[in-house]
């Protein structure tokens, strides 16, 4: 499929959206799951990765087709936007914070749970038969702040059509 750099940025914020709506389900059956909970980090992860995608394209013609990593596309991005006014803070460039967990916890889980957190989000289990981590969990404030900061660079990054 041919995306423009239009597109790309749309079905960013679609992704992002449906986040945002899975998100605020916090009374529904099902939300404490990681299953469920894991559904809305992947969202948010596709809407990331497609952000990013978005800028690079804008700024250098080609599309990062083949390129799933955040950090890596981040990487690129703050290269080819390296000014302030285009700081941007975005999930999944960090090493997975334990809130609450103790350091005996986080070392089990991470034996229990040993495949990469950004491939997680896009299998249910890992080529070796690796579970998913249960704990993946984005708030509503959290996501509407990525929502917030995506719109404010738009026109920025790519000139916006006048509708």
């Amino acid at each position: 499929m041919t995306y423009t750099i239009e597109s790309l940025f749309n079905k960013s914020t679609a992704y992002l959206e449906v986040a945002i709506i899975s998100s605020k389900a916090k009374d529904t059956f099902g939300y404490n799951t990681s299953e469920y909970t894991n559904v809305t980090a992947n969202l948010l992860h596709h809407a990331t990765e497609l952000f990013l995608k978005f800028a690079i394209s804008a700024k250098t013609n080609e599309l990062p087709d083949n390129e799933h990593n955040i950090k890596k596309l981040f990487k690129k991005y703050k290269k080819l936007f390296p000014y302030e006014k285009y700081h941007i803070e975005i999930p999944f460039t960090n090493e997975v914070e334990y809130l609450g967990f103790s350091q005996k916890e986080i070392e089990q889980h991470k034996k229990d749970f040993p495949m990469p957190f950004e491939l997680q989000l896009r299998y249910p289990v890992g080529s070796k038969g690796e579970r998913d981590s249960p704990i993946t969990k984005y708030d509503t404030d959290l996501l509407e702040h990525y929502q917030e900061q995506f719109l404010k660079l738009r026109c920025q990054i790519h000139p916006c059509q006048e509708v």
